[in-house]
């Protein structure tokens, strides 16, 4: 029984046109510096930094970032926040869910620069919130899930887990015992996986409340779209 649907953040509710700041970090990184980008990354979303200028300003001495760097990469993030917006269904269809379920909100991200969590009713709508800043590991590691079972009281059983990204949402979401809703707006070829799996594929958020419905009543179709 479906208790309570966890919604990943980026590219699954909200969107930004800016892209992502931590890819324009990786742009702005010299040849030299390359080799680091995948521990910087890690270390701004896993650890609890209070603003984007402290997070760049820990790794300025050992990734010799100069001032235009810094000030480069701390604009990806004002700008990141500042143009981000919801997917046009996020609204109503959250709103829908909190209806069937309850919600929450696991995200691999940074703890700086998401008042936009509030500009668009993020917060709002989404009270239980688990960052990977805050809790230390990332999807799809089994701890980012266990951590959202403690918090919600859950087993996994009683958890489904919507999101874009295959890797983090869907197969985290399997390893951990939940079920998973694949949220593919490009219609993307699916990836290899056990036909058996609890997997569930939407176009659109607009979809969802009407699967988690299903789920609810007993469907067990994993190769149904929602």
């Amino acid at each position: 029984m479906i208790r309570a649907v966890v919604f990943d953040l980026w590219n699954t509710l909200v969107f930004s046109p800016a892209g992502s700041p931590f890819q324009r970090m990786r742009e702005l990184l010299r040849p030299e510096q390359a080799h680091l980008f995948p521990a910087l990354m890690r270390d701004g979303m896993v650890r609890p930094y209070p603003s984007v200028r402290a997070f760049l300003e820990a790794w300025q001495g050992q990734a010799s970032l100069d001032d235009a760097q810094m000030e480069a990469m701390a604009e990806a993030f004002l700008e990141a926040g500042a143009q981000a917006q919801c997917f046009r269904e996020s609204p109503e269809a959250l709103g829908a869910v909190r209806d069937l379920a309850r919600v929450a909100l696991l995200s691999n991200t940074q703890t700086f620069g998401l008042e936009m969590l509030d500009r668009l009713g993020i917060s709002e709508r989404i009270r239980t919130r688990i960052l990977s800043a805050e809790i230390g590991t990332l999807k799809p590691e089994a701890d980012a899930y266990e951590a959202v079972q403690r918090k919600l009281g859950l087993f996994p059983g009683n958890l489904a887990m919507v999101g874009d990204n295959w890797n983090d949402d869907v197969e985290g979401a399997l390893a951990a015992g939940w079920t998973a809703i694949w949220v593919n707006r490009e219609a993307r070829p699916r990836p290899d996986h056990d036909p058996e799996a609890p997997v569930y594929e939407v176009r659109s958020l607009d979809r969802v409340p009407e699967l988690i419905q299903s789920l609810q009543e007993g469907m067990r179709c994993p190769t149904c779209l929602g």
